[in-house]
Order: structure tokens, then sequence, then C-alpha cells
């Protein structure tokens, strides 16, 4: 389907869960715990809520007045549900070859939950996204949704999602839970066993968790919906790089694949200077020892996703080439550009059909190990 000449691949498309998913996919045993979904009537993600009517992840009033004002575009997904099929009459529309389905609200965010319960609701929707690849499943590939509530669960999980699942990669929130960060050493036996499974570790950050989270330490003060929203997702990003690249993370597993999506690029030369600078003035007294500059373990492990519009993408590549960076449209979010994502950054100046061609497949179908 190449548009303009280029195939496309879409790092991180977004799906829209399904009314009954959990209803229907998760363990009968949480009984009334089972999150069933509320009938979706405009554009928008579905709500949630427990038998006992509390819900689950509430929906954001800046979320809603987005969702509406972008509505006009997603008439058809919305009088199909936001199904399978009409995903790929989207990926039709906005030129996409191949996409990785990713969540959108994922409902295990929540420091209060035991983990079984957390897991489960990933293994709900991890089944119920392998169902909706099956569609096409030469165009759209899957994501599984991982928790960090427990290692050993996830571990567990990521086995199953892949062998059994047939997911490309797998989705982590890089937030702490319960206070315990991505690259404390009790995760080390999940990013072996992502390893091992020779599959991507997708770090994603999610919207208004109850965890800790930067932007919602902006909630309750002036303009909150400015700065969280401008801040959230790069600045978790941020800090997920950090931990992975200057935490020795990715010291401990040098084939370990990792992304980094949905949180722009343009910051990425600034923060690894940073690091490479202060890992050779303390180095000395890390508890880790690094081998190497942090910008070293991400320039040979690391993928690091482009907004549409986001035109200083030019002085990413300027400064550390073009074969770590990735593309997503975010269909169908309230910032995505669709069904003109892929042209907009087609018409981003100064960048170079080699390195077009890099960002739209290359690097994408090396990320995920799609040819």
């Amino acid at each position: 389907m190449a548009r303009n000449g280029y195939q496309v691949f879409d790092s991180d498309m977004h799906v829209y869960d399904a009314q009954d998913l959990y209803e229907k996919y998760m363990n009968p045993k949480w009984g009334d715990r089972i999150p069933i979904g509320k009938a979706r009537t405009k554009h928008g993600r579905i709500e949630f809520s427990l038998g006992n009517g509390k819900v689950m992840r509430p929906r954001e009033k800046l979320l809603e007045h987005g969702e509406d004002n972008v509505a006009d575009r997603y008439d058809y997904a919305l009088e199909h549900g936001y199904d399978a099929p009409s995903q790929v009459v989207a990926m039709d529309n906005e030129g996409l070859d191949v996409a990785v389905m990713f969540r959108t609200s994922p409902l295990h965010c929540d420091d209060s939950f035991e983990p079984e319960y957390a897991n489960d609701l990933c293994r709900a929707w991890n089944d119920w996204i392998a169902d909706f690849c099956d569609e096409r499943p030469e165009r759209m590939k899957a994501s599984g949704l991982l928790t960090l509530h427990d290692v050993d669960m996830a571990v567990a999980e990521a086995r199953r999602s892949v062998t059994e699942l047939g997911v490309v990669g797998l989705s982590v929130c890089p937030e702490p839970v319960n206070g315990r960060r991505i690259h404390d050493r009790y995760y080390d036996p999940l990013w072996a066993e992502i390893d091992r499974l020779k599959v991507p570790l997708c770090f994603h950050p999610p919207a208004n968790p109850k965890q800790q989270q930067v932007a919602r330490e902006f909630y309750g003060h002036p303009n909150s919906s400015v700065i969280a929203m401008a801040l959230r997702n790069p600045i978790e990003l941020q800090l997920a790089v950090s931990a992975f690249c200057g935490g020795g993370v990715l010291e401990k597993f040098p084939t370990l694949k990792v992304a980094f999506l949905e949180g722009n690029c343009a910051w990425l030369p600034w923060l690894l200077y940073r690091l490479d600078e202060r890992a050779e003035l303390h180095g000395v007294l890390a508890d880790v020892p690094l081998s190497r500059k942090p910008s070293e373990y991400f320039l040979d492990q690391c993928y690091i996703s482009v907004d549409v519009d986001e035109y200083l993408v030019t002085d990413v590549i300027g400064r550390l080439g073009d074969d770590n960076i990735v593309i997503s449209t975010d269909y169908p979010h309230i910032d995505a550009h669709y069904p003109h994502a892929v042209e907009e950054f087609m018409e981003t100046p100064g960048l170079s059909e080699g390195s077009m061609k890099k960002i739209l497949w290359d690097n994408c179908a090396r990320l995920y190990g799609v040819s």
C-alpha cells in the first residue's frame, strides 16, 4: 500500500477497548470486580465500572474536550464500534502497511491493586488484542500488556503473550509501582525473559494512573491541563531512558531492545549529553559500574518515536543519526492527525529521503522483527 512510494509501519497505533472486553475475557472468579463497559454514544474511549458502580480510570474533562473536537474524523469507526475491520479501514485511510496495536487506557495502573488482580486485567486485554489482530494478522500486530506489580507474574505473562498469543512487543508503563522504579534489580528477571523472547520492551506512559507520575503534581494548580499534558509523557520517558541507560539495566542486558513511545524525541540529544557528562564525572561512585557511555547503550539498543508534526526531528538526526527513530500516528487519540498524519510527516522540512525511509519503515521493522 505504500504512501508516496514509501512503505509505512506505525510503531504505536492505538485501539479503543470493546465494551464487553473484560466480561468475555477476564477470569470469572473476580465476580463483581470484573470491569463492565458503559455503552459508547460518541467518539472516545469507553469508561469501565465495577459491580459496585465505582468507575475505573474516570474520563478526564480535558480528554473529553479533546475527543469532542476531533469527533468528526471518526464517524466510521464510531459507527462500527472501533472494531477490528474499522481499524483496517483506518490503516487504509492513513496509508499504513503494518501497525502495532497498543492499549489506550490500561486499567491495571493502580498501586492499591493486589498483584494477581492487576495481572489478570492484563491477561484479559492480551487475549482480546490477540483476537482483534487476527482480523488481518499480516498487517495488525499485537503488543502485549504487562504490569509490574509482581515480577514473577510479569515474567509468566510475558512468556505466555509471546509464545501462545504471538505478540511482537511487550508494553510496560514506566512509572514506579508502589515506589519501586523500573531499574530496581527486582525487575531483572523480567528484562532477562523479554531479552530471551527476542521481542522489544516498549515503555509507554498511561494517562492519569493511580500511581506516582510527574503530571499528577500539577493537578489542582493553575493551568494544570496545559502543563501536565505538555510534560507527562516526555518527562516519564526521560526518566525511563535515564533508568535504563544510566541505571545499569542495559549494561546487564546488552542485547535487550527497548522502545520509548509517544513522548517526543527532540529532548533526546540533551538528555544523552547530560547522562554522559554525569557518568564521566560521577561514574566512579556508581554502585552499578557502566562500561560504556549512557548514549552508547541507547544508540545500540534503543528506539524512540517521533510525532508526525515534530519538526525538530531533523535536529535529532543531525546529532544522533536516523537509525533509532520510529514513527507513531497515535490513532485515534485527540492529538492524532488522522487521516493525514503520514502526509504531514512527509512534509517535514529538511528530512532526507533516506531518513524518511528509515523512520517510516526500516527502523520499525527492525525493532519488531517484522520483514
